[in-house]
């Protein structure tokens, strides 16, 4: 606080290109400041209230709990590890959208976009994510990322992922995915095929250094050789090796350059 006092005493006593060039400098350190409060967080951050936990715990004992616990539950457990490993290494805003669209089962997207924000609070406490300062609301749900207490860890064997990379043979008529993208968990209920708004994410989307052998390539991939595509498919790891079993192969570009 005294530096800053100390800088504006000196930037009104000083000649006027000086209080020119140190209001520059204000200017640009208050956007760098800007920058880095809006910067993705982690789960890890805390993104939600304790409040809004107990708000999120109120509205899931009376909207949720009968088809999620109990004997007579048809829903999927949200309590164990096997949850959070469907979500995690993404951002909260895949997990927020399908809780949002489906749920309550007897009527989705029924309730306010703020109690789904409560219910995804009271979640992350039950999975053992800190609570913090600011409450979690649908507008960040997209910047937040979901990992475990444990931080960051490795897509799960056998996750089905989309990447985008370059098409290219390889000996022995088998195919390979290179200059790969970090794979992406797919949440999607479709996973078979894709959506337009897949395609255009992954054409828009730049390639990596990652390297994936492809099993089950469709016939149709001769034609696709060379051309920036994105697969979906099961990861599939064996020690260090990761394949990719393609379930889907669609172009995204006729050629790989970006």
């Amino acid at each position: 606080m005294q530096n800053r006092l100390r800088l504006a005493q000196a930037l009104f006593r000083g000649p006027r290109s000086a209080r020119a060039l140190m209001l520059l400098a204000l200017v640009a350190w208050a956007g760098c400041v800007t920058v880095l409060a809006q910067a993705p967080a982690s789960v890890l951050d805390g993104v939600y209230t304790t409040a809004q936990a107990e708000r999120g715990h109120a509205a899931y004992e009376t909207r949720c709990v009968q088809c999620h616990e109990g004997l007579e539950a048809d829903g999927p457990g949200l309590m164990e590890k096997a949850f959070l490993d469907r979500w995690r290494e993404d951002t909260l805003e895949p997990l927020f959208t399908f809780i949002k669209t489906t749920m309550p089962g007897s009527n989705p997207g029924g309730l306010e976009a703020q109690v789904y924000a409560d219910v995804l609070a009271y979640l992350l406490e039950v999975h053992g994510l800190p609570a913090g300062q600011r409450e979690l609301t649908p507008d960040v749900v997209g910047r937040i990322q979901l990992v475990g207490p444990d931080g960051p860890r490795p897509l799960t064997n056998l996750t089905i992922v989309r990447t985008v990379g370059c098409l290219t043979p390889q000996a022995n008529d088998t195919w390979a995915l290179v200059n790969a993208s970090g794979p992406r968990p797919v949440r999607a209920r479709i996973v078979k095929g894709t959506t337009p708004e897949e395609l255009a994410g992954s054409a828009a989307q730049a390639l990596g250094s990652q390297s994936f052998p492809l099993l089950s390539v469709p016939s149709q991939g001769a034609s696709l050789a060379g051309h920036k595509v994105q697969v979906k498919g099961v990861l599939n790891r064996q020690n260090t090796l990761e394949r990719i079993n393609v379930m889907s192969l669609d172009s995204v570009g006729a050629t790989c350059g970006g």
